[in-house]
């Protein structure tokens, strides 16, 4: 690269990063991973890798939740470029959740407001749980097991200790489908029983489950068919 090209590739990068700034980082999801990507790539226009980034996978949701691999096999990425967008994914995840803490859950509504982003970037199935006080606010959230794209299998007598430990009142359970329905499987719903009946003995109340797949939910809560699975 001759050393006028230089000097306007960096100019370009250092507008693009005040124009950033200026406007509370209000730009368009190209900017977003073009700029992201000055820090994993040191010369090339990365403005490309990011349209190639975006056209491989149709978002910038989906470029953050594909796999590390697939992300590398897009032309331009390497390993540092695939690193940096998974890292960046997972910060942004966890920051979220961590935000909710303390946080009153009142409603079906609000319970899917904090669960859906842990969803988010998952291609295996997960199983959480959010635990409650007396007073509905939120304790903590814990991912209790990761399986494989259509188990996640976890221990129900360590979700007990757990939440005796936390000193928790209430239990909601959630966990996802990544290519299925969010309709509870038969071994969902024997699990929930069972889950019900050990925290019962112990005085705490299961108070929902929640199934999510990409653009939905269940709640066992808002179904009569399934409310008699947890305590209503």
């Amino acid at each position: 690269m001759k050393t006028d090209d230089k000097q306007l590739h960096k100019g370009h990068r250092n507008r693009l990063k005040q124009t950033m700034i200026d406007s509370n980082f209000n730009a368009s999801d190209i900017n977003l991973l073009e700029a992201l990507l000055f820090y994993s790539v040191s010369r090339a226009d990365t403005n490309e890798t990011a349209h190639r980034l975006i056209n491989a996978f149709g978002s910038l949701n989906r470029v953050l939740e594909a796999d590390i691999e697939d992300i590398k096999s897009v032309a331009g990425v390497g390993d540092n470029s695939a690193f940096l967008v998974k890292l960046v994914a997972k910060i942004s995840k966890k920051s979220i959740s961590e935000k909710q803490s303390g946080k009153a859950i009142n409603s079906v509504g609000e319970t899917v407001s904090v669960l859906r982003p842990v969803f988010l970037h998952e291609k295996d199935e997960i199983m959480v749980v959010l635990l409650l006080d007396n007073s509905n606010r939120l304790i903590t959230l814990k991912e209790l097991a990761r399986g494989t794209v259509n188990s996640a299998m976890f221990d129900n007598r360590k979700l007990v200790e757990y939440a005796m430990r936390q000193n928790a009142s209430r239990v909601i359970l959630a966990h996802n489908h990544p290519h299925g329905t969010a309709q509870p499987s038969g071994a969902d719903l024997d699990s929930t029983r069972e889950v019900r009946n050990l925290l019962n003995k112990i005085g705490i109340s299961l108070i929902d489950h929640l199934i999510f797949n990409d653009d939905s939910y269940t709640s066992f809560k808002d179904r009569k068919d399934f409310r008699m699975y947890i305590d209503e």
